[in-house]
């Protein structure tokens, strides 16, 4: 697991980069690289791996979301983090409920985007659904878990309230980790616990990965609509032809 200061030396340096282009006089379309003397090899690995999520737009070849995000941890990190507030605000409020999943976000501490991901895997943004298990809306609430009825929980704020409460409690349980936390919301906490990790149910094998798949998605594209990308991808590739 990437520890704190890793993750923020790393942002760190993305800034550092993302600054020296804003601030340097050149012309259109051209991104100074960082003095190469100030970075080392996992710096420059870092920021490389940030690029690559960023730069990424088909994940359909791609091997495990998992396992790529296992690989490059720390820049993972970053590239989920490092976003204009606003640039992120339009965005999920582009999506459908978004105003209620920035609010919850902002209730739960939960990131806005990986609710939105599970809404989506969950019910297709449908807030009548429900499953055999009995689950309830968009983000698939058993009601003896909520201790609502099935009724308050087709009502969008309700269910996405009581979905963002119990993620946020499984991502404190599981010590922020996304698959662990995304495993326990579709099999439960006792079967992760049990398993000592994802458990080896097709099911929920198949729902963590497509969960963190639209999640990188749904920030990628917040980062492709922002200035910050082409800054980051000119820098890198200044970087590269200096070398």
């Amino acid at each position: 697991m990437t520890t704190r200061s890793s993750r923020y030396r790393a942002r760190v340096l993305l800034l550092a980069l993302i600054l020296a282009a804003l601030s340097a006089t050149v012309p259109t379309g051209s991104v100074p690289a960082l003095d190469l003397d100030s970075l080392d090899s996992g710096d420059l690995r870092v920021i490389e791996d940030v690029s690559r999520w960023v730069e990424r737009n088909d994940l359909s070849e791609a091997p495990s979301v998992r396992d790529e995000i296992r690989r490059r941890n720390t820049g993972f990190e970053v590239f989920r983090s490092f976003h204009d507030r606003e640039d992120r605000h339009a965005y999920v409020s582009s999506l459908p409920f978004g105003d209620m999943i920035r609010r919850a976000s902002s209730r739960y501490g939960v990131d806005s985007l990986l609710l939105a991901a599970v809404i989506e895997i969950e019910s297709s943004f449908d807030p009548q659904a429900v499953s055999r298990r009995g689950a309830v809306g968009l983000m698939q609430v058993l009601p003896t878990t909520a201790g609502l009825a099935a009724e308050v929980l087709t009502e969008p704020a309700a269910n996405i309230d009581r979905g963002a409460e119990y993620l946020q409690l499984l991502l404190k349980r599981f010590d922020g980790d996304l698959e662990l936390a995304l495993a326990a919301y579709n099999a439960g906490p006792t079967n992760v616990r049990r398993y000592g990790g994802v458990p080896p149910f097709a099911e929920t094998q198949t729902y963590v990965e497509k969960v963190l798949r639209l999640y990188v998605r749904h920030h990628r594209a917040v980062w492709q609509a922002s200035e910050e990308a082409d800054l980051l991808l000119g820098g890198v590739e200044g970087a590269r032809q200096a070398v």
